[in-house]
C-alpha cells in the first residue's frame, strides 16, 4: 500500500507541474493594412515571448494586411524575420490574395498560405489555440 501512496503523490506532482508549465499557444488575426496596428500585434508579439519565450504563435494575415507579407510593400520585414526565428508562424490567407489579384510568388518566403483565414483560425481554435484579434 505504501508505494500506491507514493506513486500516486509522485503523479499527482507530475499533473500540476505539467500544467503549471503548460504552452501556451495563441493564434492572432491581423486583417488591418493601417501599420500603426500591424506596430501594435508587433509589440503585442514581443511582450508574450519575452514573458512566455516558448509559447506556440501563429498570426494569419489576411484583407489589406496581405500587403504586410509581400515582398515588395512589407513595412515590418525585420520585426517579421526576427519573430520567425523565434518560430512564430506568418499564415497568409489565399483567398485575400486572389481577390487583389497578388500574385502568391510575392509573399515573402517566412510565410505560409492558407486556403481561407477564419477556417485556418476556426481549425487552430478547435485544436485548443487561444483567439487574439489584433491591432487596437
Amino acid at each position: 500500500m505504501r508505494h500506491g501512496k507514493h506513486l500516486f503523490l509522485f503523479l499527482l506532482v507530475l499533473f500540476f507541474s505539467a500544467a503549471t508549465h503548460a504552452q501556451h499557444k495563441i493564434i492572432w488575426e491581423m486583417a488591418a493594412g493601417d501599420t500603426a496596428q500591424q506596430r501594435v500585434l508587433f509589440n503585442q508579439l514581443n511582450n508574450v515571448l519575452t514573458e512566455a519565450p516558448d509559447t506556440k504563435i501563429e498570426v494569419v494575415f489576411h484583407g489589406f494586411a496581405v500587403y504586410a507579407l509581400l515582398k515588395d510593400t512589407g513595412y515590418f520585414k525585420p520585426q517579421i524575420t526576427s519573430f520567425y526565428k523565434k518560430g512564430v508562424v506568418f499564415a497568409v490567407c489565399n483567398n485575400s490574395l486572389k481577390k487583389r489579384k497578388i500574385d502568391p510568388a510575392r509573399v515573402i518566403t517566412e510565410a505560409i498560405i492558407v486556403p481561407v483565414a477564419i477556417l485556418e483560425i476556426v481549425k487552430k481554435q478547435e485544436e485548443g489555440w487561444a483567439y487574439i484579434k489584433a491591432g487596437f
